[in-house]
């Protein structure tokens, strides 16, 4: 079973970088849910999200093979900064040396490869600055919901976090004050929040949810004063909080 809280496996990578366009990924992760990155796209505009049917399409392969890992992308825009976060979730990964990153998009000049061993160059545009790190309960919460949060990453004015609660098992995150959705009774607090003092620094953000899981993807920005993100499981009462200098 994976420990309580998510690992930085790479830190953030520059992948394409052309007049018009710019891809970095955000880190790798090994989460409780399994292996997470998100995709920046800096493109203006941002491209449309493609309605029902992602123009996106993200795996992880090995060199050989006629299958691969595919991610569902879930992608959260910012036409104003020009930034498109594509949220790309592998799963549970049992082999991390040789798989290769895919990553194909019609904005692309290329398909991008990267291989998950290979050295890393650390990217000048992509900064996490705030590392990712698990939601301790008080009294240790409840057993089999773990609850995370993936850091702060700073790309092109903006910043990009998710919080997440994942569970051993269905039907722990249906218990009362658990309802992420729209028509939740009005005087109730979501789940899962993510806050940014002062709240000017509030931009776009998502939910989803399922049996085993729920989060929110969050953007705020970065501005040239200081900023607090605070993020909060209200069920299980756990909370971080960082500072975050002026870009």
């Amino acid at each position: 079973m994976h420990s309580d809280g998510p690992t930085l496996l790479r830190p953030p990578e520059t992948l394409v970088d052309t007049p018009g366009t710019r891809l970095s990924h955000g880190g790798l992760l090994d989460t409780p849910a399994g292996l997470l990155t998100v995709l920046a796209l800096e493109h203006r505009p941002v491209p449309p999200a493609g309605g029902a049917v992602s123009p996106w399409l993200v795996y992880l392969t090995v060199p050989g093979r006629p299958y691969g890992t595919l991610a569902l992308p879930g992608l959260v825009d910012d036409p104003e900064y020009g930034v498109q976060f594509v949220v790309c979730q592998f799963g549970r990964v049992a082999q991390r040396n040789g798989p290769v990153l895919v990553v194909h998009h019609s904005l692309l000049p290329r398909s991008v490869g990267l291989f998950l061993d290979a050295a890393v160059t650390p990217s000048t545009v992509a900064e996490l600055v705030a590392e990712p790190a698990p939601l301790e309960p008080p009294g240790g919460g409840e057993d089999g919901i773990r609850v995370w949060h993936s850091g702060a990453l700073r790309v092109g004015g903006l910043l990009y976090t998710r919080l997440e609660a994942t569970a051993d098992r269905p039907g722990l995150l249906t218990a009362p004050g658990w309802d992420p959705s729209p028509y939740r009774p009005a005087d109730s607090r979501p789940p899962l929040e993510v806050r940014a003092e002062p709240r000017g620094g509030q931009r776009h953000d998502a939910r989803s949810w399922g049996e085993e899981y729920s989060a929110v993807d969050a953007v705020l920005l970065a501005g040239d004063t200081p900023l607090r993100i605070d993020w909060t499981c209200h069920p299980l009462g756990a909370s971080d909080s960082r500072e975050i200098d002026g870009s």
